[in-house]
């Protein structure tokens, strides 16, 4: 276990001891102070907006839309019905729903995971592959590590620095939303409604949480890939190039094909779980998140064995 912990640490050092690693981070931060400046100077013009006249201005033309218009569907009256009841709320609450507080940096920061999962995969991808790039493999492989443990060590490396950025987004997003908008909007709720039309206050805390669990997963799904793709390849460039195109590429392919049944057994079709959150819909109406749990442990278990398959069996000849 030892000599573990110590491959871990000799990866971890491989990581963090190269610029590139820090402009990275640098760059994650940058963009989400950017973001939340853009947040605040957006905020500063609605403020402007007389928002009570403005949300009874935004009833009025709704209910005229229900009561005139024939041919809304089913969905579509019932969420006029449902804005329109949740604006009565905020009036009668007297609360401004433009109004910003610290868990909308938070929340809106759950969109920039997918930034911190390309930083990621990019480290992925040059984790394995890069050793044969640059033939340090050789100086690996001559130790008394077995190259599974080499893999693991490399894995789990890779697996904290994810974390790492997931914590560095989160913290930044509420540093920047306590110093904008003040730190007393921590204990503020949540206000939503059901699809029953019931509304309720949950917590912003616990919603932003629940977004940041769903983003765990499927970065840790990208990743594992990468890490495979990675094993595969001799060239650290190609390894990154594949890794990134896949990831970008693949939920616009899944939903280009929702037109047919099989789509719902790609990855990308179950890799975003937030499509099972409240008031989201899945890409395909007999999805659940159950079958898309089932899937993403399957392909978990092919890219893990691949993985290793790629790596305890490939030459390491000149």
């Amino acid at each position: 276990m030892s000599s573990l912990s110590n491959l871990i640490r000799n990866e971890n050092m491989k990581i963090y001891r190269r610029p590139r690693t820090w402009l990275m981070i640098a760059f994650l931060v940058f963009t989400i102070a950017l973001m939340s400046g853009i947040m605040k100077w957006e905020s500063g013009k609605n403020n402007t907006i007389d928002w009570q006249n403005n949300l009874t201005e935004r009833n009025i033309n709704m209910q005229q839309e229900l009561q005139e218009n024939k041919e809304l569907s089913v969905e579509d009256k019932t969420y006029f019905t449902n804005e329109i009841k949740l604006n009565e709320y905020y009036l009668e609450q007297n609360t401004n729903p433009n109004e910003l507080s610290l868990w909308n940096y938070v929340d809106t920061s759950s969109y920039l995971i997918i930034l911190a999962t390309i930083l990621t995969v990019i480290i992925a991808a040059d984790m394995i592959a890069a050793e044969f790039t640059w033939g340090t493999i050789k100086l690996l492989l001559v130790g008394p590590a077995s190259r599974t443990k080499i893999m693991i060590s490399k894995y789990i490396a890779t697996l904290g620095f994810a974390l790492l950025l997931l914590i560095l987004t989160f913290a930044s997003a509420y540093a920047a939303g306590g110093i904008l908008e003040g730190f007393e909007g921590t204990s503020q709720a949540k206000i939503s409604i059901t699809d029953a039309g019931v509304i309720q206050e949950s917590s912003y805390l616990l919603n932003s949480l629940e977004k940041y669990a769903f983003s765990i997963v499927s970065m840790l799904m990208y990743v594992t890939m990468a890490f495979m793709i990675s094993s595969a390849f001799r060239s650290s460039s190609m390894a990154i190039a594949f890794s990134l195109l896949f990831m970008l590429v693949g939920n616009t392919l899944s939903a280009l094909l929702s037109g047919y049944s099989w789509v719902k057994y790609l990855l990308f079709s179950n890799i975003d779980l937030t499509q099972y959150m409240q008031g989201a819909s899945p890409l395909r109406p007999e999805m659940t998140m159950t079958f898309s749990i089932m899937m993403l442990v399957a392909y978990y278990i092919v890219f893990q064995f691949l993985a290793w398959l790629l790596f305890t069996r490939r030459d390491v000849a000149a």
